[in-house]
């Protein structure tokens, strides 16, 4: 299967249950105004320091401004060489994801969720985050 719809309700459990599994690498994105005035939980948060300490590399990579990116930076402190968190000011580009070990994507458009663990898929979601990535600033 391509990709199957996740209800609303259900998509923070999934995500955390995933992120809790990944070994290598997590991969995500956000709108750093939505971050901000509705943040994820702190719990959410907590955990992806967990994996980070535990090796797990985690990339996330925003799109704003930078006075937005300054704010959820400082929220959100990890000290860690493996977590590297970017600015892109490219907002008309920005899909919401993670992908954790380039192996299951979760993705959302408004209030719609899927996953998704087809590599295709998979790698045109990462190719599309590394080029942004790339041109991003620290």
């Amino acid at each position: 299967m391509l990709f199957e719809q996740i209800d609303k309700k259900d998509i923070l459990r999934i995500v955390r249950r995933n992120v809790s599994k990944a070994k290598k690498e997590i991969l995500a994105t956000m709108l750093l105004a939505e971050e901000l005035s509705n943040p994820l939980p702190a719990s959410y948060f907590s955990l992806l320091k967990e994996r980070v300490s535990e090796g797990v590399f985690l990339k996330r990579l925003g799109f704003g401004t930078k006075e937005e990116y300054n704010k959820a930076r400082n929220r959100i402190s990890i000290n860690e060489k493996n977590y590297i968190f970017r600015l892109t000011a490219k907002k008309i580009n920005y899909q919401r994801f993670i992908i954790i070990d380039r192996e299951k994507i979760f993705f959302g458009k408004g209030n719609v969720f899927f996953s998704s663990e087809h590599k295709p898929l998979i790698k045109v979601f990462s190719d599309y985050f590394f080029y942004y990535f790339r041109k991003g600033k620290i």
